[in-house]
């Protein structure tokens, strides 16, 4: 949704620059513009590095967990595919059911995983987001800035118009 709000903005604004009807020659000429990489402000400030540094812990702990899972997983099957001859129809399916009840615990402990994560980034990314559109309303505000855009949600802007170094500082500021 986002993102379509930012392209939504993008297009709006190029209209506004490339179409004569909506806005003359030297209207277009002084509009002052600043283009903000969104992912580097995030990956780059504090606020934004210590929200992902916690996310990456989580993530790590996770994977460790599920690799113990996962080998284990890898065991059984290798049990079962070298055994498997020797074992009577009724060992076969309790060894089988039981690998397909591991797989399934494995799934599901996974999906949770997802979704801890995701709570967790929308628990400390979240605050980060909101702080950067007031620090970017902000220094539009302050900078007379006509108009702000992501990067992402335009085509070109020349490197006078990223403000990327001074959103980052900014926001650091902010978040103490």
């Amino acid at each position: 949704m986002k993102g379509f709000k930012y392209m939504a903005t993008g297009l709006c604004a190029a209209a506004l620059l490339i179409c004569p009807g909506f806005a003359s020659q030297s209207q277009a000429a002084d509009l002052k513009i600043g283009v903000v990489n969104m992912q580097k402000v995030l990956t780059t400030s504090s606020a934004g590095k210590k929200a992902q540094s916690l996310i990456e812990q989580k993530m790590k702990s996770y994977d460790a967990t599920f690799k113990k899972d996962r080998n284990a997983l890898i065991a059984m099957r290798e049990e079962i595919e070298k055994k498997n001859s020797a074992w009577s129809d009724s060992v076969k399916q309790e060894k089988f059911s039981a690998f397909q009840k591991k797989s399934a615990e494995l799934g599901n402990k996974e999906r949770e995983a997802t979704q801890e994560l995701r709570k967790l980034q929308e628990r400390h990314v979240q605050p980060v987001l909101q702080k950067l559109e007031s620090v970017i309303q902000n220094i539009a505000k302050s900078g007379n800035y006509d108009l702000i855009l992501p990067s992402n949600a335009i085509l070109f802007a020349s490197g006078q118009h990223d403000i990327t170094p001074e959103v980052t500082k900014a926001l650091d500021a902010a978040m103490k």
